[in-house]
């Protein structure tokens, strides 16, 4: 089958590769579109040390139940397209990759997105940046069959953003809220806060052409940069970016006892003013990955048009990715959407 293949730092190339085997209590699906996301371009630049040269990516995804893995009684499982009353062959899906033990502290905790043996499909496992992938049965998701593709493999980034916003409630209301950065995931995480209950929502964006998404996803302002932000405004505020120009003003953005939610992965060691943080109680939360919970609640909010397919995509072929990563990750491609491959 053919797959895209991360071959090491700004390398991704199309090849041909072994199409994969479903066995006992797995789904082989036919990959009908793929997204990218900013953790792709991060590990596309070699700066996410668990991404391994060979691997192929991809895990926010949706397609059609190819076969579903059966038991042959014999010491190695085999595969056959079998009737299942939920996921037969031909099953529009989508897949949630996240994949926690189940039976760590964390897990056991009731905190499987914080799993100490967490493995994710397309970043620990052979990823969606392929014409075939397996994922456990248990993940695999039935869609609506009015649902559109792009908005099935939306799934996985609004469920993230969803997991985020949950991290601050948790805290207790979220307020005032300060989204900084309205790409992709920025933009699934106002419409999360708008419908959890947000009391407002500014969004910080230099790209002036994000601005009527983000208005129309729910928020109520839209700035240029950190520098137009009052300090301490804001009760929660969301860096979706992730780099030293934004997470020492999200922290001087939050109000004293604020609660300040790390999502973006662009950069991993930068400085932060840890007096300013002490000093005003600020709270700092890690966000990674999501709950099944979260997934669930993802694909409800899409099929019920609480929240909109992606304003704004382009369907790419599989074998433009090298390219297609290239000039993303050197700022020359001009398109400020959301990009999809369909393999």
């Amino acid at each position: 089958m053919q797959a895209l293949v991360w071959r090491g730092p700004y390398l991704h190339e199309a090849d041909s590769i072994d199409a994969p085997v479903p066995g006992p209590g797995e789904v082989l699906v036919r990959v009908a579109v793929v997204g990218i996301c900013g953790s792709d371009l991060t590990a596309h630049k070699g700066l996410m040390g668990i991404a391994k040269p060979g691997s192929v990516r991809g895990h926010e995804f949706a397609g059609t139940v190819q076969a579903v893995g059966v038991s042959t009684g014999l010491p190695d499982a085999a595969a056959r397209p079998v009737a299942d009353a939920a996921l037969s062959p031909g099953t529009r899906v989508t897949v949630n990759p996240v994949l926690s033990c189940g039976h760590c502290r964390s897990c056991l905790g009731g905190r499987p997105s914080a799993c100490e043996a967490i493995q994710i499909i397309g970043v620990h496992r052979p990823g969606a940046f392929a014409e075939l992938v397996i994922a456990p049965a248990d993940h695999v998701h039935p869609i609506p069959d009015g649902m559109g593709w792009e908005t099935a493999a939306s799934c996985e980034p609004l469920a993230q953003a969803r997991h985020d916003v949950a991290r601050a409630a948790e805290l207790g209301t979220l307020g005032e809220c300060l989204v900084i950065g309205s790409g992709s995931i920025g933009l699934w995480i106002v419409h999360a806060l708008r419908l959890e209950g947000a009391l407002s929502i500014t969004v910080v964006d230099p790209d002036a052409s994000r601005r009527d998404a983000a208005l129309e996803a729910g928020a109520a302002a839209f700035l240029p940069s950190v520098d137009d932000v009052p300090p301490a405004a804001f009760d929660t505020v969301f860096d979706v970016v992730g780099i030293a120009a934004t997470r020492g003003p999200a922290i001087a953005c939050a109000r004293n006892g604020g609660t300040v939610v790390s999502v973006g992965l662009a950069a991993d060691e930068v400085s932060i003013p840890w007096f300013d943080l002490v000093r005003r109680e600020i709270t700092v939360r890690g966000a990674n990955t999501f709950a099944p919970e979260d997934f669930a609640v993802a694909l409800a909010w899409l099929a019920d048009g609480s929240v909109p397919p992606p304003p704004t995509s382009r369907l790419l072929p599989l074998a433009a990715g090298g390219d297609t990563f290239a000039a993303l990750v050197d700022h020359t491609d001009p398109f400020t959407g959301k990009t999809f491959f369909a393999p």
